[in-house]
């Protein structure tokens, strides 16, 4: 007889049951540490950053679990991240489960958002076939994101990949402000066709210049365990091309591998300071909708690294699409670099 297995909402009383699957996968290892500490958890939980799910056999033991959390500037926006399944039961369609559980909104935490996201992994198609069955859209693609050997579990990562690339996939739950969005004529194209299946919107080609004043704004989220670095815009200012001087320099004291910028689309400078990065190495990334409640420009830059392209897995013809326009624009700002230096 098949063994049942039941959903619970991680709570104060099972908190500490979490750690257990991590364990089981991960053993010490797993870098992001709140996950062996259910008390962190639980105070997570409590003020609204963390929802999740285990998945409880008969006899009280935790075999899987799924949480969402708010990493964006925008707290009304989840991403679905470290589903874990105990590999004893692999075949019991545990993941399944999780994720209809979560992604089907009325029925979860997350019925009063304004969208969830995730970064499937490329180095497999299992995640990128769920999330796109489950109704998210391709909508950008962050090259080698992970560190390859973060991959314990030995089926993951058979390649061997020393870094692994990720696509966005983002599902929509509200209806956007209708004031206008700015997109940078460069990628105006792109970005429009990445759109499409979104909610309505408004969109306006961005023609303005940097402000005369004003401080850029940005929200930082620096991955050590990883070598990633994301950053957030929510304003551009004046000082804007000062400020990626000084990220670049501490990309490079920090050792990045992997550095991402999401420009806030509500900002009208946004074409020129797109173009600002370009001069310094920076190429398109995709779409990331509703990142500041408006929607974002993603750009990222590679340090001493160069993608595995062979052996990205990518399952949707939107994403190979999206690969193969930015492998032609990173080309094009190496190409535009040289230019540069030659004149």
């Amino acid at each position: 007889m098949e063994e049942s297995i039941r959903l619970v909402i991680v709570d104060a009383e099972n908190a500490d049951k979490v750690g257990r699957i991590f364990r089981a996968l991960y053993g010490e290892d797993f870098p992001v540490r709140d996950v062996y500490q259910p008390e962190v958890l639980w105070r997570e939980i409590q003020t609204g950053r963390l929802a999740a799910a285990l998945a409880i056999n008969e006899t009280e033991q935790p075999v899987g679990y799924i949480s969402f959390f708010t990493p964006s500037p925008n707290p009304r926006l989840w991403e679905a991240g470290n589903l874990l399944v105990d590999p004893a039961y692999a075949h019991a369609n545990v993941a399944g489960m999780l994720t209809a559980s979560y992604f089907t909104p009325q029925h979860s935490q997350l019925h009063n958002s304004d969208g969830i996201f995730c970064e499937a992994v490329c180095c497999h198609y299992y995640t990128q076939v769920s999330v796109n069955k489950m109704g998210m859209i391709d909508c950008a693609l962050e090259l080698d994101l992970l560190d390859g050997a973060s991959f314990k579990d030995g089926k993951s990562n058979k390649a061997g990949m020393a870094r692994v690339s990720c696509v966005l996939g983002f599902m929509e739950l509200s209806d956007p402000a209708l004031t206008p969005q700015y997109l940078p004529a460069r990628y105006e194209a792109k970005l429009l066709e990445l759109a499409v299946p979104l909610r309505p919107r408004t969109f306006l080609p961005s023609t303005a210049e940097l402000p005369l004043t004003g401080d850029t704004i940005r929200v930082d989220k620096y991955y050590e365990f990883a070598k990633s670095w994301k950053v957030a815009v929510p304003r551009i200012g004046a000082d804007w091309p000062l400020v990626v001087t000084d990220l670049l320099a501490e990309a490079k004291r920090r050792g990045v591998v992997s550095m991402q910028l999401v420009l806030n689309t509500a900002c009208p400078a946004i074409g020129v300071a797109t173009e600002v990065l370009r001069k310094q190495g920076f190429f398109f990334g995709g779409l990331a909708p509703r990142w500041f409640g408006s929607d974002g420009v993603m750009l990222q830059q590679l340090f001493d690294s160069e993608p595995d392209y062979e052996e990205t897995k990518l399952y949707s013809q939107e994403a190979k699409d999206l690969m193969a326009f930015i492998r032609a624009d990173k080309a094009a700002v190496a190409a535009e670099a040289s230019v540069r230096q030659e004149a």
